[in-house]
């Protein structure tokens, strides 16, 4: 079974109120309404409906269940369209999952654009655990295929989106950031106090649930590891500090060999008497497993590193710190930075045009430096998603030897910052280049603006994948928040008229 398109009816809705002399609000609602639209003349949320109904038919094939009936595939299509649009509302909005279904629950409008709002007045508003689901039901690949789409036909020369001036891909413009994991500073053995707290807590669920076996209560567990880091932070106040910030470690590392065994116990007794001795569900214990087993496996890294630190004072490597006992992948950036030399997270690299659309990004796993960053965008834009550039501009970060070669193989005007100053100098001169480079200035603005206005700063997904997912779509959002502001030619007679 394999369904190319699909009929879609939105839901019969009531009238949204008017709300008169209210600036903002009707900024707000034209926004909304302008970005309906775009979505209905592109039909990206359509285009992934028939993904997600495709996926699930395959999955009944292969398992060997019937075909999906009308009513299935009429079921699928609102599920998934309804799942599409709550995602984009919720990283427009930049809230938390459950401000954002109070938002839903309380907005006419909002309501309409996700395709909840029903004449009768019944409403299924997603609660913070579906908005969750939702934003995990694509793809960063999927994602980053329908922008490409979005963008191609926001570039067409015919104009199907019926913008007033017309915009192409012709003048680049590259920049890299560091998108922050939302982590404290990772002190060794402050990282040693994430894993055995996450582990008591892990234990003191289980004996809630019923499962028991003789151990001193957690909250006294509790009680003694806050009283040893309270003696790691004040031993620095001391005389002979360094003397007794090794003895308080020491202490500290025999209660992680202690709380590590009790895990290991717990860990094994809940596969085993699940059913006889708890209430949990299957996945409920598959949760709380996962947990225990990642800390237990995190904990004797933490300890070797602090003890390598603090015991024998040796230098760890950047590439081989552990910076969080939840967050994966995240990588120490040095970019020199007024508010902070020092960085925790990833490296983003985002190329816009001229309008400010992102037509080319990548998040990093690893560190990585904005001249091999550069290079690899200039192929993918060129290459993968065929756009025709005719200048790149960049800061001096991006220059390289290598990089003004490939733009000169690529007959791609060089408008990267030289490193050297008398060169920069030299380049100053050129009108055309002086010109981006004065242009250049807004990308620092744009980064600003999808880091802090879409990102809300930092990303709080603790897994690499995740994080891929997030940022394809704050992507997403962001382009279509840009053409839904640009003036449309309908608007432009009105306000002529």
């Amino acid at each position: 079974m394999n369904i190319e398109n699909i009929a879609f009816q939105n839901e019969l809705s009531y009238l949204i109120p008017e709300i008169p002399n209210h600036k903002d609000y009707a900024e707000f609602k034209y926004l909304i309404e302008r970005i309906d639209e775009i979505l209905k003349q592109t039909r990206l949320d359509l285009d992934f409906a028939v993904t997600h109904v495709n996926e699930v038919a395959n999955e009944r094939k292969s398992s060997g269940q019937k075909d999906l009936s009308s009513k299935e595939i009429v079921n699928l299509t609102q599920y998934a369209v309804r799942a599409y649009r709550c995602t984009m509302i919720g990283l427009l909005l930049c809230k938390p999952y459950r401000e954002q279904s109070i938002n839903l629950a309380e907005s006419p409008l909002l309501q309409k654009f996700c395709n909840i709002a029903r004449i009768d007045g019944v409403l299924k508003v997603p609660t913070k655990s579906s908005l969750q689901r939702y934003a995990k039901i694509c793809s960063e690949k999927f994602i980053r295929t329908q922008i490409t789409q979005l963008n191609h036909i926001a570039f067409d020369g015919s104009n199907p989106l019926n913008f007033v001036d017309t915009f192409n891909t012709e003048n680049i413009f590259v920049d890299a950031t560091c998108l922050k994991a939302e982590i404290h500073f990772p002190v060794d053995w402050v990282l040693m106090k994430d894993c055995m707290l996450t582990i008591l807590q892990a234990i003191e669920v289980i004996r809630n649930h019923g499962l028991k076996y003789r151990i001193k209560s957690p909250g006294i567990f509790v009680s003694e590891i806050n009283a040893l880091c309270m003696s790691m932070t004040s031993s620095t106040r001391k005389k002979g500090g360094k003397k007794e910030r090794k003895r308080v470690f020491r202490e500290l590392k025999k209660m992680t060999k202690v709380i590590r065994k009790h895990a290991q116990k717990y860990a094994e007794q809940l596969q085993k008497l699940r059913i006889e001795k708890t209430d949990l569900s299957e996945s409920q214990a598959v949760c709380i497993l996962q947990r225990l087993n990642k800390m237990i496996g995190t904990l004797p890294v933490a300890v070797e590193q602090a003890n390598s630190r603090i015991i024998s004072e040796e230098f760890v490597k950047n590439e081989d710190k552990l910076l969080s006992v939840y967050h994966e992948d995240v990588n120490v950036i040095k970019r020199g930075k007024a508010g902070g030399q020092v960085e925790f997270g990833n490296t983003l690299f985002l190329a816009e045009q001229d309008n400010g659309i992102i037509i080319d990004w990548k998040l990093y796993q690893t560190d990585v430096k904005e001249v091999q960053a550069t290079k690899e965008s200039v192929k993918r834009m060129t290459e993968e998603l065929e756009y025709e550039i005719a200048s790149l501009t960049g800061d001096r970060g991006c220059q390289s030897i290598n990089n003004d070669k490939l733009l000169m193989r690529k007959k791609i005007y060089n408008g990267l910052c030289p490193r050297n100053p008398y060169e920069f100098i030299e380049r100053m001169k050129d009108e055309k280049f002086r010109k981006l480079q004065k242009r250049r200035a807004q990308t620092e603005a744009r980064i600003g603006i999808f880091k802090n206005a879409i990102l809300d700063g930092s990303l709080y997904e603790k897994d690499f994948a995740g994080k891929e997912g997030k940022v394809a779509w704050a992507v997403l959002i962001h382009n279509l928040w840009v053409m839904a502001r640009l003036p449309v030619k309908e608007a432009a007679l009105l306000k002529a008229a």
